[in-house]
């Protein structure tokens, strides 16, 4: 085991509900404390997915870009909006990891888990990303999309697609959390790029469009 796996907690949470039906699957790093409160609350796998899934400051974020790039034109809705409404169905809301993920520090705390880049350097991490996100993506039969939240993220999805494991096209687009909100100003035009990430947001939202205009 790798000195990073001896820092790895996981708190269970319900995330594991699939939407076979899916046309377009939203991938983050880990579920966080909103929906380990949906466990305690005793919600079912699907209310939590639905309710706290990319929750608070983050779901304006991602209606924005979401709907900035087209994928409303996709799914034939007026807003993305409507993802956490009405056409739930429509979409998948998961994370690479299926349980709460966090770094326990030298003090003792804990931080939540935000280096994608860092999975394949653990046994527990590789492990958890095989056993359920990979896994689940067979059922996602009628996926015309994967979208992937930040660039750590994009270039795990990339890999699992080198090896067959994903099928559909994969866009990026900026994590939608508030403290990222300069990315995402960048990803929707309204902010000029000042380092690699922001660059990465701005020609990942432009090749989005295209991918997405190429399947209406």
């Amino acid at each position: 085991m790798s000195k990073l796996d001896d820092k790895i907690i996981f708190r269970p949470t319900k995330f594991d509900y699939v939407n076979p039906v899916a046309q377009v699957v939203i991938v983050g790093i880990t579920p966080g404390n909103s929906q380990l409160e949906g466990t305690r609350e005793g919600m079912t796998p699907r209310e939590i997915k639905r309710t706290y899934a990319f929750a608070g400051n983050m779901r304006p974020n991602l209606i924005r870009m979401l709907d900035h790039i087209g994928i409303n034109k996709l799914l034939s809705i007026d807003s993305c909006k409507s993802l956490c409404e009405d056409d739930y169905d429509k979409v998948e809301m998961t994370s690479l990891l299926k349980e709460a993920t966090y770094i326990k520090k030298r003090d003792g705390s804990e931080d939540m888990f935000k280096d994608a880049s860092t999975i394949a350097k653990s046994k527990k991490l590789t492990d958890m990303l095989k056993n359920g996100f990979a896994k689940d993506c067979i059922n996602y039969t009628r996926a015309q999309l994967f979208v992937a939240c930040g660039p750590q993220v994009y270039d795990v999805i990339l890999s699992l697609k080198q090896q067959g494991i994903i099928s559909a096209p994969i866009i990026g687009i900026a994590h939608p959390s508030g403290g990222n909100n300069g990315r995402v100003y960048c990803y929707l035009g309204l902010k000029e790029p000042k380092d690699k990430t922001y660059v990465w947001c701005q020609e990942k939202a432009e090749e989005a469009t295209k991918i997405i205009m190429s399947l209406l």
